[in-house]
C-alpha cells in the first residue's frame, strides 16, 4: 500500500509549506522586507500573498532570528484570520514569542524538546532545541518524514541524536550557505573557505541522516546594505549546492517561489536553477545606507546597556570572569564610529565612554571595531544587538577585534535567549557544550 506524501510549495528563503491531507503548515514566514538591522534581503521576491493565510492552519517558527521570526509579517496577516491560525514554538523559558504571537490574536502552542506531539490534523511532529536558541522539526505525514533543519549549527553528536529519534527523513530541507560576518572587503579567501565549510557540513548532515531528497534552502537572502555588499562574492549559488548533494549521496530539490512538489515524486531542479540565475548579479542590486545617530544618544544607550547587562546578570560573577586574563573575557571594547569620525570605549562598568578622536595622545592607535553609529545604536538599545551586527557584517575589524567583540558582546545575545549568568549556568552542560562549540569556531575562523 502506497504511503501519502506531503505537497510542498516553496515560499521563499526559509520558508515553505507542508499541505498533507488539505492541512497546512507554513514555516518560517519571511516574505518582504529587511532583516537583521537591514543588513539581509531576500533574493527574489516572494508569490505567496498575505490573504492566502486564510488557508494556514499553523504557523512553526523555528528561532527568533528575523529572517525566521518576522514580526512585520505576523503583524501584516489580517487580523480576522490570525485567531484560526496557531503558532507552533520550542519550548522555552521565558515564552516571549508565543506570548508576542498570542497578543496579536493567534493561538499558540508550545513544543517541548524532543517528544512527539499529534497537531490536531493528524501530523505528528517532533521540535528539538539546538543551544542557543535555533530549533529543528520532523513532519511525520502518515510515515512519509520531512525534516526541517533550517540552519542550525549541529554537531556530529546532535546529528546522531536527531537521527535516532526521527529514523530516517524521507526529505532534508536545509542551509547551504554562510550566513554572517566572514571578513572585510579584502578577506574574500576567508569567504570562500565559510562557503566551502558550509557545503560540507550539509554533507556530513545528509551521511548521517540518509535523506533520500534534499531541498537547500534558507540561503536565499543577500547581504544588501552598502557596509556589507562585499559579503555577497562568495555564497553558494543552489546549483553548488544541488552537486554537493548528489556527491553525498541524496536526491537534489531545488526549489523557487512558487514552486509545489508532491514529494517523493520525480523532480527537475533545472526550471528553478535557471530562474535563480539572473538573481545572483549583485552588482544590479539594490543597497541602503544609513542615517547617523548622534553622540549623546548613543552615550544614553550605552549607559542603559551596562545597567541592563549588570541588572541580568550575577556581578560578582562578571567581575570574576573578567579577572581571568587567559580567558579575555568582558573586556572592553574599542569602537569607533565611522561616520561621526569618533571612538568609544564600551564596557560592563561604565557603558560608552568617548575616547579623543584618532590620532589625539588618549586614544588607541587603531579600534577593535569600527561601524556607523546606527549599528553601535541598534547593538546597545537590544539585547539581540550583539548577534544582529555579528549576522548583518555591518562593521570592520580584525579576526582579532572580532574575537575580543564576541567575548565581550555575546552576554547580551545569552539573556535574549532567555539565560542568566549565574553560578548555576556553569554547571549546565548543554551551555557548557555551546561554549566550547563555540571556542573551537573562534579558534579556526581565518584559520
Amino acid at each position: 500500500m502506497q504511503r501519502s506524501r506531503p505537497v510542498i510549495e516553496f515560499v521563499n528563503h526559509a520558508s515553505f509549506v507542508i499541505d498533507f491531507e488539505g492541512s497546512k503548515i507554513i514555516n518560517d514566514p519571511w516574505l518582504f522586507g529587511t532583516a537583521f538591522n537591514d543588513g539581509w534581503s531576500l533574493l527574489c521576491d516572494s508569490v505567496f500573498d498575505l490573504e492566502r493565510f486564510c488557508e494556514i492552519d499553523c504557523i512553526w517558527i523555528s528561532h527568533e532570528h528575523p529572517d525566521h521570526f518576522s514580526p512585520s509579517v505576523l503583524r501584516s496577516v489580517p487580523e480576522a484570520i490570525r485567531r484560526n491560525i496557531t503558532v507552533l514554538f520550542q519550548q522555552t523559558a521565558d515564552g516571549k514569542v508565543l506570548d508576542f504571537c498570542a497578543e496579536l490574536g493567534y493561538r499558540t502552542r508550545s513544543l517541548p524538546h524532543m517528544e512527539p506531539v499529534t497537531l490536531d490534523n493528524g501530523v505528528k511532529v517532533v521540535c528539538g532545541r539546538v543551544p542557543l536558541y535555533d530549533s529543528w522539526i520532523l513532519y511525520d505525514c502518515a510515515g512519509f518524514k520531512v525534516l526541517n533543519i533550517n540552519d542550525c549549527a549541529v554537531t556530529p553528536r546532535v546529528l546522531k541524536a536527531i537521527r535516532r529519534v526521527v529514523g530516517r527523513p524521507d526529505v532534508l530541507f536545509t542551509q547551504f550557505s554562510y550566513a554572517g560576518w566572514k571578513g572585510g572587503p579584502d578577506d574574500e579567501p576567508m569567504r570562500r573557505a565559510a562557503a566551502a565549510a558550509k557545503l560540507r557540513a550539509m554533507q556530513a548532515q545528509i551521511r548521517v541522516l540518509a535523506p533520500t531528497w534534499t531541498a537547500p534552502f534558507a540561503s536565499f537572502s543577500y547581504f544588501s546594505h552598502h557596509e556589507n555588499r562585499h559579503s555577497n562574492d562568495s555564497i553558494n549559488r543552489p546549483g553548488r549546492a544541488a552537486d554537493a548533494i548528489r556527491v553525498a549521496g541524496s536526491e537534489p530539490v531545488v526549489m523557487y517561489p512558487g514552486d509545489t512538489w508532491r514529494a517523493g515524486d520525480p523532480w527537475n531542479s533545472d526550471a528553478a536553477l535557471q530562474r535563480y540565475s539572473g538573481h545572483y548579479d549583485f552588482a544590479s542590486k539594490r543597497y541602503l545606507s544609513s542615517e547617523s545617530t548622534d553622540e549623546t544618544t548613543l552615550i544614553e544607550a550605552g549607559r542603559a546597556y551596562a545597567a541592563r547587562i549588570r541588572s541580568r546578570n550575577s556581578g560578582a560573577l562578571l567581575r570574576l570572569i573578567r579577572m581571568m586574563p587567559l580567558l579575555g573575557l568582558l573586556r572592553s571594547v574599542t569602537i569607533e564610529a565611522h561616520d561621526l569620525g569618533r571612538r568609544y570605549r564600551l564596557s560592563l562598568e561604565h557603558g560608552l565612554e568617548p575616547l579623543g578622536a584618532p590620532g589625539s595622545p588618549d586614544t588607541p592607535a587603531s579600534p577593535d571595531v569600527r561601524m556607523h553609529s546606527s549599528s553601535l545604536e541598534y547593538l546597545l538599545r537590544h539585547d539581540w544587538g550583539y548577534d544582529t551586527l555579528a549576522v548583518n557584517g555591518r562593521f570592520e575589524a580584525d579576526l582579532d577585534g572580532f574575537k575580543k567583540m564576541k567575548k565581550t558582546l555575546s552576554i547580551g545575545s545569552l539573556n535574549n535567549a532567555g539565560h542568566r549568568l549565574t553560578v548555576g549556568l556553569l554547571f549546565d552542560r548543554d551551555f557548557l557544550r555551546m561554549v566550547r562549540a563555540a571556542a573551537l569556531r573562534l579558534s579556526r575562523l581565518g584559520a
